[in-house]
């Protein structure tokens, strides 16, 4: 597998430092400082030229790189929020909220290292069905019902309820009321109504802040296309 770590400034080298080097163990890493702002010639040439099969990008402040290598390329990409104020809450929610069919794994400063182990355990993801993790409590609340029907319809595969320790388990679907039990490909649910709450971000960023990698809240599109890129890049990046 090749990984290419792009982040937006040499101060981030606490983050991106260790990170790279828990990824070896997945790979051949490369690692180069790039903003979206300063270097977009640059972040556009290593998008297109390092063959990478997937792409770790980190930023703080403004937080676009992740979603300008998002839009370059057809490989999964990781976002990493950089504290570098409000405790990486603006980097998290500029990530994590992407616009409808350019996916983005968000994940918070602490939980980079947990990057490798996702890769790891997602190796032989199954095509033909994907395992989440929810609440079978909750199941009678009505976003994870249509959550569950719109994944089947736009996956084209069964949804199979599995237990956080199940090895091909994709992820979990996580409701206001909890917290995350699953590090996987997390999606966040809620009423639509419920969005227009600020304290909801400051929840969403809270259970994020767990582990794990999330596509925006509510955006079961994204989702879907996060999980066929997944399945893609396992078909070659393990070779």
């Amino acid at each position: 597998m090749k990984i290419q770590v792009l982040f937006g400034s040499p101060s981030d080298e606490r983050v991106y430092g260790p990170l790279c080097r828990s990824l070896e163990k997945c790979g051949e890493v490369k690692m180069e400082v790039a903003s979206a702002h300063r270097n977009p010639d640059r972040v556009h040439e290593v998008v297109a030229q390092c063959g990478a099969d997937v792409f770790v990008a980190g930023a703080g402040l403004a937080a676009h790189l992740p979603g300008v290598v998002a839009s370059l390329t057809t490989k999964p990409v990781f976002g990493v929020a950089v504290n570098g104020a409000f405790a990486g809450l603006d980097a998290f929610l500029s990530i994590v909220q992407m616009p409808k069919g350019v996916p983005v794994m968000a994940v918070t400063e602490e939980n980079t290292s947990g990057i490798a182990d996702l890769l790891l355990r997602w190796k032989d993801l199954p095509q033909d069905k994907i395992l989440l993790h929810w609440n079978r409590h909750l199941e009678s609340y009505s976003p994870i019902q249509k959550a569950l029907e719109e994944i089947k319809t736009q996956s084209g595969v069964e949804i199979e309820w599995c237990d956080v320790n199940e090895r091909q388990c994709l992820g979990e679907i996580v409701s206001p009321w909890e917290l995350p039990h699953v590090s996987g490909l997390n999606l966040f649910l809620c009423e639509k109504e419920q969005l227009s709450s600020s304290n909801l971000a400051l929840d969403f960023f809270a259970k994020a802040r767990h582990g794990g990698a999330w596509v925006g809240a509510n955006n079961i599109g994204n989702y879907v296309a996060q999980w066929k890129k997944l399945i893609e890049m396992g078909k070659t990046a393990w070779n």
